[in-house]
């Protein structure tokens, strides 16, 4: 298993989270200045910041003043951080520049979840997020095949979605019921419709799972004779029957037949990423129809169990994407509290300008004091009482449901609790 899918759910999250926003970020008028720096591993650091003292002596013949006194703040702002930056094994990423006109400097270190392959040091209009996305790609994939005699399909796991690749009709009769010389031919006459499409099938898998799709291993499932005399086919590749990681008898093909196998497979696969989340969620269901006080849902409800340590595990899926910030009038001392979500951060700097403080009455006077993301309130009190928080992603059938459901978070419970 490689380091990427050591890494939890959560961590993931985080990284995905920065990169979003750090995709979403423009310089001021288009300016090329911000800066991107890849800086890998076993590299000094000094050598970074000699290269950036001289780049500060470039952006100072800049012809555009405001560009070149952006790219030399920006330059600043990391000289001054850098004794801090830590060097992981992986390297470090390093981000920032203004992106609006407040003319705040931002700064962003990365540590990478794989080596940084590139030394780099751009300025340009945006952060170059791409080597970090790249890196974000689940490179374990797993292959699984539904295979009978009406039928197969071919399916990888990566991360925890489920993609159907290839789903085949085989038109081979089904057995023939009367008894006779006839019978027995037209039976003949099936094998041999059945193992063509064996064979078929057989060349299908070899291209899917060893050209197209680097997986690590294969679940096979299907009827036992049917996926007996497929496997034992002489057109499936040696190759591809040393990476069959388990078979199962199974009564299904298509979509059904795969979601079978991965259901089947949960106790030989608990750690697969896909396989982890949907036990936890099936969880969540068998607690909600035995003893709804066993589990909660909803951020209020959540967040109160949380502060009540009663909390063992929350679930919280992928698209919750909240933010809050705090604020304070500068004139009179007002405070406020606003949530909202990731997609309108850029709006909210326009909203607070605009914004009427209702003890005063001015306009103009809030300015943000402290900014929180609900996931990070939530980790800091599932970790102050022991809990663990696990992020459910929406690409399959049970993730889905919790968010459309319950909100998109949810709770196991360490004790009946009434909410």
């Amino acid at each position: 298993m490689n380091e990427d899918s050591k890494r939890s759910s959560l961590e993931r999250y985080h990284l995905k989270q920065t990169l979003k926003r750090l995709e979403k970020k423009k310089s001021i008028n288009n300016s090329t200045s911000l800066i991107t720096l890849y800086i890998p591993p076993k590299t000094q650091l000094s050598e970074f910041a000699n290269l950036l003292r001289n780049e500060f002596g470039t952006a100072s013949n800049i012809k555009d003043k405001k560009t070149g006194k952006a790219v030399m703040d920006a330059i600043q702002s990391i000289l001054a951080r850098m004794p801090t930056y830590t060097q992981s094994d992986n390297g470090l990423v390093v981000f920032a520049g203004i992106t609006d006109d407040r003319g705040k400097m931002e700064n962003y270190a990365v540590h990478p979840p794989e080596p940084v392959g590139i030394k780099t040091y751009r300025c340009e209009s945006f952060f170059d997020v791409g080597h970090l996305k790249t890196m974000l790609d689940h490179k374990d994939q797993i292959g699984v095949l539904a295979i009978d005699r009406g039928g197969a399909t071919f399916a990888i796991i990566r991360g925890n979605e489920v993609k159907i690749i290839e789903d085949r009709d085989s038109f081979v009769p089904s057995k023939h019921g009367r008894g006779g010389q006839s019978a027995q031919r037209i039976e003949r006459g099936i094998e041999i419709l059945a193992q063509e499409f064996y064979g078929k099938m057989a060349v299908i898998a070899n291209k899917v799972f060893l050209e197209e799709y680097d997986v690590r291993f294969i679940l096979v499932g299907g009827p036992a004779m049917s996926k007996d005399q497929f496997l034992e086919h002489k057109m499936l590749d040696y190759r591809l029957k040393e990476k069959i990681y388990k078979v199962y008898d199974i009564g299904y093909t298509g979509e059904p037949g795969i979601r079978e196998i991965i259901d089947k497979a949960k106790e030989d696969l608990g750690e697969i990423e896909l396989i982890k989340e949907k036990n936890l969620m099936d969880e969540f269901a068998r607690r909600l129809a035995k003893d709804s006080r066993k589990v909660t849902y909803g951020e209020d409800a959540v967040r109160k169990a949380l502060q009540m340590a009663a909390v063992e595990t929350v679930l919280f899926s992928e698209d919750v994407e909240k933010r809050f910030f705090y604020i304070e009038c500068k004139n009179c001392g007002q405070k406020g509290r606003e949530s909202i979500e990731h997609d309108d951060l850029t709006n909210f700097s326009y909203k607070l300008r605009s914004m009427a403080c209702p003890n005063c009455k001015k306009t103009g006077t809030f300015e943000i004091t402290y900014e929180i993301d609900l996931i990070d309130e939530f980790e800091e009190m599932a970790n102050a009482s022991g809990a663990d928080i696990e992020v459910i992603g929406v690409n399959h059938e049970m993730g889905a449901m919790l968010s459309r459901s319950f909100t998109g978070i949810g709770a196991l419970l360490r004790y009946a609790i009434d909410i």
